[in-house]
């Protein structure tokens, strides 16, 4: 597409050659008088009244690529926020990556939106839900993890406020206490406390709670 864009001379008349089904599923190949080639939706076909023997002005080809590349960003954005859930940053990035112009990304956003497909809410508390229930998470150290997903701080303390309540912060610590313990257990306790303090640490626990662990584990 980007080929294209750049080789088209508005000083020189472009005509349609021909319009050919493609192989590919729903797409149609334009065989321009410049010895182009566009592949495009079908439905863009119809939408523009394409024709063979037209006259393809800048503006209309302009207009056309515009609407193609929305297409397909819309399939890639859809496609990487329902395979698993994301935060809208994460499928910013993702479009950016493929190269989409920002115009193009934030409408793709705004359809995930719409349509439900994306949820900064839903995301975050997926997201603590599956972090306390696999990884053992502190409140520490899913903040970071969220707000590095691009999460607002409201969304973020919000969630926690009624996903990660203060009792839980123990029960979750002494589990990935007790995990870290089995792969350290052969260490003297020096430095097997050293490496548990460490440990805790990093997973985000608040320092009363790691303190209390640390007693009842070393």
């Amino acid at each position: 597409m980007a080929h294209i864009e750049q080789s088209y001379d508005k000083n020189i008349d472009t005509f349609i050659v021909s319009i050919k089904s493609a192989r590919k599923r729903g797409k149609c190949f334009i065989n321009l008088s410049n010895n182009e080639h566009l592949l495009i939706e079908k439905d863009l076909v119809y939408e523009f009244h394409l024709n063979k023997g037209q006259q393809l002005s800048k503006e209309i080809f302009d207009k056309l690529m515009y609407k193609e590349a929305l297409i397909e960003a819309k399939k890639k954005g859809l496609s990487y926020a329902t395979y698993a859930m994301r935060s809208t940053l994460q499928v910013k990035k993702k479009l950016h990556e493929h190269g989409y112009k920002p115009s193009i990304i934030n409408e793709v956003i705004a359809f995930l939106h719409e349509f439900k497909y994306l949820s900064d809410e839903l995301f975050t508390m997926s997201f603590i839900k599956a972090k306390m229930e696999r990884k053992y998470f502190g409140i520490q150290r899913l903040k970071r993890e969220l707000e590095s997903k691009g999460i607002h701080p409201t969304i973020i303390a919000n969630a926690l406020s009624s996903a990660y309540p203060e009792e839980k912060a123990l029960v979750l610590a002494r589990k990935s206490a007790e995990k870290k313990l089995r792969s350290i257990s052969f260490r003297e306790d020096k430095k097997k406390r050293l490496q548990l303090q460490n440990h805790l640490f990093r997973q985000g626990f608040p320092l009363e709670v790691i303190k209390q662990v640390i007693s009842e584990y070393c």
